[in-house]
């Protein structure tokens, strides 16, 4: 309601102090202009005396707004209200002869009262201002002007107790309908916050999927990803983790804001997990998603996580499953470049990948002037074993001996299933009597190895014979390193196998004199 009156009144009691001072120049030219020579004394000192409380009632307007600029409308109405009264009485008895000329000051105090009050303040407003007009025109009233002249002047009086009342309503409506307005355009403001907000949202999904599903080793996108999270959801720290549930392992995460680094261990289905974060105490997680054996966990602090609402855990819900689809694309993606590089009996390199080895090691080893070796090996009667022991059998010493080749060589060594029984070593910078070492090393560790039978006991005993080239030594390019090789192996079986044996050494190295290799001696 005050906000419609200053509306309706400008900055506080101007509009107000106006009306006042218009009328009460009003009421003195009617006097100096007429009531003054036309009244008889009596009626005279009537008006006088009205006049005085009318401008009375103006001059505590004006002193009001000077002193004091913050007084309220209401306050002001209260106190010039007595003022009004016995002023507008005094001026309607007074000017009785001349048609009721004060009448429109009686409507116009009830509208304004009407107002600026409450509905049941402004009747009793209306009310005293009805009681004044009757009781100025009851006593002023002469009897000989009969029963139609009483009725008509109280229908006046109610006219005025009227105006307050319609007044008061259409005011009322009209704050109502403010407030109805104000409350339609903060519905609508905030629709719009929530659409923007779902705009967003949406626009981070697709975002974050497009980051997502833009490679298949993705675990560089995970800063990008928890940064777009962060700015969406307004948190400043937060980590997501995908766990593989059956090998309690950690498949992707990523985090931001945080002071350390943590740990999550999860304690089974339906069990909200935990992270153990040394400096990040009030931290919480929440499962998003449970798929298969896959679980997604987002961390947060634990404010921020009782805050999220509906809309975020969309949000979430919708990221978890994409992230979910890429680990399980990305994990697909690493088993295949895995598989088209690795045996899958022996978990060693394979032929194809080997091939690729040689071909980059002897060319580096051709640029930079430098010398490697390639070790061939061949199981000893394997088809014994098989028809002794089964196939299986045969399979698991197989893979065996992979464990056994791999336990004796350097990391930068490759060691791969040439086919078959056959397996081979890659020896990078390494000379013939280096290599040489090796393979004795590998033929011992072999031959003292006890494999295991059908029984589930290491009974069984493996011999490889192994063949040994070097580049330049023995060969200057693939395909010869590779004939060498076998060849030395096919010498080494021919002469009693659990050997180690090499070619002869070719007089001249890239066009240079070589003394002979104590490696084309046979092992005893």
């Amino acid at each position: 309601m005050k906000s419609k009156l200053r509306a309706i009144f400008g900055s506080g009691t101007s509009l107000y102090l106006g009306a006042r001072i218009s009328g009460a120049f009003f009421v003195l030219g009617m006097y100096v202009l007429a009531m003054r020579s036309m009244l008889e004394p009596s009626l005279r000192t009537l008006y006088f005396a009205g006049m005085a409380c009318f401008v009375v009632g103006t001059l505590c307007v004006v002193g009001f707004r000077l002193l004091a600029k913050r007084t309220s409308i209401e306050r002001i109405l209260f106190i010039t209200l007595p003022f009004d009264l016995v002023g507008l009485a005094l001026l309607a008895v007074s000017a009785f002869p001349f048609e009721d000329p004060f009448y429109a000051f009686y409507i116009g105090a009830g509208a304004l009262y009407a107002a600026v009050f409450r509905r049941s303040s402004a009747w009793i407003y209306a009310g005293l201002l009805t009681i004044s007009y009757l009781a100025a025109h009851l006593t002023g009233m002469h009897t000989t002007l009969g029963l139609p002249a009483y009725v008509f002047v109280v229908m006046k009086a109610t006219t005025i107790l009227l105006v307050g009342f319609a007044v008061s309503r259409l005011m009322e409506q009209q704050v109502e309908r403010q407030a109805f307005l104000e409350e339609q355009s903060l519905h609508v403001a905030e629709l719009n916050l929530q659409l923007e907000r779902s705009v967003a949202e949406m626009q981070a999904i697709a975002e974050i999927s497009e980051i997502i599903h833009s490679t298949l080793d993705f675990d560089s996108v995970g800063p990008l990803m928890i940064d777009i999270l962060q700015k969406v959801l307004n948190i400043p720290a937060a980590c997501i983790f995908v766990i593989d549930k059956a090998k309690q392992q950690t498949l992707f995460s990523a985090s931001k804001g945080l002071r350390s680094e943590g740990t999550y261990s999860y304690t089974g289905p339906g069990v909200i997990a935990e992270a153990s974060l040394a400096d990040d105490e009030h931290f919480a997680c929440m499962e998003l998603l449970d798929h298969n054996e896959m679980l997604v966990v987002f961390c947060a602090d634990t404010r921020h996580i009782d805050g999220l609402d509906d809309d975020d855990r969309m949000v979430l819900s919708a990221v978890s499953s994409e992230l979910v689809v890429a680990v399980e694309n990305s994990r697909l993606y690493k088993l295949t470049k895995r598989l088209s590089v690795t045996d899958e009996l022996t978990d060693l390199y394979n032929y194809r990948f080997l091939q690729q080895r040689l071909d980059d090691e002897i060319g580096r080893a051709r640029r930079y002037s430098k010398t490697l070796s390639f070790l061939m090996l061949d199981v000893d009667s394997f088809k014994a074993i098989n028809d002794t022991h089964g196939h299986l059998i045969g399979d698991a010493v197989l893979a065996d001996m992979g464990h056994v080749l791999k336990a004796n060589v350097r990391e930068v060594d490759v060691v791969a299933r040439y086919g078959g029984e056959e397996f081979s070593v890659l020896l990078p910078e390494t000379d013939a009597a280096g290599a040489f070492i090796v393979a004795e090393k590998i033929r011992e560790a072999v031959a003292l190895h006890r494999f295991t039978d059908e029984d589930g006991e290491r009974t069984v005993r493996v011999t490889v014979s192994i063949g040994l080239a070097n580049f330049p030594a023995h060969a200057d390019d693939k395909e010869s390193l590779l004939k060498a090789a076998d060849d030395a192996v096919y010498q080494a079986k021919t002469l009693g196998r659990d050997r180690v044996r090499a070619p002869r050494i070719r007089m001249t190295r890239l066009g240079r004199p070589t003394a002979p290799d104590r490696t084309t001696e046979e092992t005893p």
